[in-house]
């Protein structure tokens, strides 16, 4: 005889507790690297026209208005993953779609700590 439960696939009240604290914080890691990039990868964008050698006011004009695009881009990848991950809880796919999330955000943090090296290098050469 099987319980209600387990007729129901129901969780226990902390389980579900737990998934949704697990959601948040993974929502908030989520949001504190996405503002870390924006604020890491615009300055990066204007090393990157040094090595070009782009003419310094388009250089300014660029850097002013990416930072205003990519902030605009992770505000709304925020609101999107969000969503996201809040939906995820109930279907109980949580913890693939945190892997999801910050899998490819965590691949550009690394990224941004590898290019400027590589720039510099082309800059020396």
């Amino acid at each position: 005889m099987m319980s209600v439960h387990e007729d129901f696939d129901a969780q226990s009240p902390w389980e579900t507790r737990a998934k949704y604290l697990a959601y948040f914080v993974s929502w908030v890691a989520f949001f504190a690297l996405t503002f870390y990039l924006v604020t890491r990868i615009s300055p990066l964008l204007r090393l990157l026209m040094d090595v070009l050698n782009v003419n310094r006011w388009a250089q300014s004009a660029v850097h002013n208005f990416s930072f205003f695009v990519l902030g605009l881009i992770g505000l709304s990848m925020v609101i999107i993953v969000e969503n996201y991950l809040r939906t995820a809880v109930p279907k109980n796919l949580l913890f693939r779609r945190i892997v999801i999330a910050l899998g490819p955000l965590l691949i550009l943090t690394v990224a941004s700590h590898a290019l400027p090296q590589f720039l510099f290098y082309l800059l020396r050469t």
